[in-house]
């Protein structure tokens, strides 16, 4: 390669880096190292390039961006084995049968399947690792996924090297009270109880802590962050005009939004059956679904069989630079998950001061505080969602005052994107050259894991008033009361 090739590569490199990071790590580190990661998945996006959840790509791009050497591992299909560099990361793929099982198929099919495939990937991963680690002689191991820990392990004592796990949330916390589906999920807990010199985790708003604790893992190197909000990018505004036209809706329309796969753990329907109700007193209603995912033709039917189909619209997966535009479009956006719906969707429509609905579940709570911050709907009173729908629709005085509280407090709890990924490097680092435990923020922490992304601090949330549940108290207007968190400047935002 010629010396203007090579400046050309890394111009490229840096021009990617920009885009996925959304800001310039200006930085070099003056101790590079290699690092060789291990990624579970096939695609480096969730819904196409620029699209869907920016976690996953931006952990490794980071610290290409510092300046260290980023080798990962990862699957593909028949006739996608050939590597692949991408801002600064080398992409080293090997074949291997999907890691995730057909969710759709019989219960004793699925575990049965999932079980050939988490362990024939754990094989195929521990050979291609091996292989790279012959080539590269890494300094560090990292675990992308939860259900790349155990390859991760064994690499990493076979090479006596440290070892992180950067995990992006669980799905234990939905099976706490369910002993099957927790004994179904075993590559979670076989994953979260590998010994790591740093788990960072990603604070996705589940009770983390209690899934934690009874896996008996140890919390000292537990690093629970929230995702960071690019500050700069989604900020409120006016609704785009033409935007509801282009799509065939009126623009004068009352606008339910949702932005986020379309995937059955997601529990769109439920945002479906709330319109159809909403419309019998506000025919004005509509939905738009964001997002891309397999339950798209399910969602479309379940529309047509409930007559609403011409009052929702699917406009497909959305670049994350694009989304401000669209959440201003709303005038409620809604997340309705079991899980958490403290997620990044419902950070970005905060930022964008949107009235967020959500249902109130893990630590939703701590970010929607009913009848301030938005709407909180405990699971018991779901089906009275029309109802406080319809109220909303009202009151445009409240979404707004709603939405201007929400902008306030989600910037307390919420860093920048380049906050929240130079926290990160700080702890890779010092596994690095420490070679020992770094001690995260889950030691002492309560239960549930309440953590803010900032400075690996109690979340503002502590000490909070509590929720006051879906109905706002009498004499509440939807305003914060006095002396509350006040209006700030323009922010934020990401599968």
């Amino acid at each position: 390669m010629t010396r203007a090739q090579s400046e050309r590569r890394a111009s490229q490199a840096c021009r990617e880096q920009e885009r996925v990071l959304g800001f310039e790590l200006a930085e070099q580190t003056d101790a590079p190292l290699t690092i060789l990661g291990i990624v579970p998945w096939r695609e480096l996006w969730s819904m196409g390039a620029g699209a869907g959840a920016t976690a996953f790509t931006r952990s490794p791009v980071a610290l290409a961006a510092r300046g260290h050497r980023l080798h990962i591992v990862q699957p593909c299909g028949r006739g996608h084995e050939a590597p692949l560099t991408f801002a600064g990361v080398h992409f080293h793929r090997f074949r291997v049968p999907e890691v995730f099982s057909n969710p759709d198929r019989p219960l004793p099919v699925r575990l049965a399947s999932r079980a050939w495939r988490y362990g024939l990937f754990q094989w195929m991963a521990r050979g291609a690792a091996v292989r790279l680690a012959r080539e590269v002689r890494p300094d560090l191991v990292v675990a992308y996924g939860i259900m790349t820990a155990p390859a991760a392990r064994h690499l990493a004592r076979r090479l006596d090297l440290p070892l992180i796990g950067r995990y992006f949330g669980n799905t234990l916390s939905l099976a706490l009270e369910r002993r099957l589906r927790w004994q179904g999920n075993f590559m979670e807990r076989i994953g979260f109880r590998i010994p790591v010199e740093a788990m960072i985790l990603t604070n996705d708003g589940s009770p983390v802590l209690e899934v934690l604790r009874r896996l008996q893992v140890d919390l000292r190197p537990v690093h629970f962050l929230r995702n960071g909000l690019a500050l700069d990018l989604f900020t409120p505004g006016p609704r785009p005009a033409g935007r509801l036209t282009e799509l065939g809706l009126p623009e004068d329309a009352f606008v339910l939004l949702t932005a986020t796969r379309l995937h059955s753990e997601k529990r769109l329907e439920r945002v479906l059956h709330a319109l159809a109700g909403l419309r019998a007193t506000a025919p004005q209603a509509v939905a738009i679904l964001l997002g891309e995912g397999p339950e798209r033709a399910s969602l479309e039917a379940l529309a047509e069989q409930l007559g609403i189909r011409d009052a929702v619209r699917f406009p497909g997966p959305v670049l994350n630079v694009d989304l401000p535009a669209w959440y201003r479009c709303a005038d409620v956006v809604l997340s309705l998950l079991d899980r958490t719906n403290a997620s990044n969707p419902v950070f970005e429509a905060m930022a964008c001061e949107r009235c967020v609905v959500a249902l109130d579940v893990g630590t939703t709570a701590e970010v929607i505080r009913g009848g301030i911050t938005g709407v909180l709907v405990p699971p018991s009173r779901l089906p009275e969602l029309p109802t406080v729908l319809a109220e909303l629709a009202r009151d445009p005085e409240r979404r707004a005052a709603l939405g201007r509280a929400a902008r306030s407090l989600i910037a307390e709890l919420c860093g920048t994107w380049e906050q929240r990924m130079r926290r990160e490097l700080e702890i890779i680092e010092r596994v690095a050259h420490t070679r020992a435990v770094v001690a995260g923020n889950l030691v002492s922490g309560g239960a549930g894991g309440a953590w803010s992304g900032k400075a690996e601090a109690p979340g503002a949330a502590e000490g909070a008033p509590p929720a006051s549940g879906f109905v706002p108290a009498a004499g509440d207007d939807g305003a914060p009361p006095a002396g509350a968190a006040s209006e700030s400047r323009g922010r934020e935002g990401q599968p």
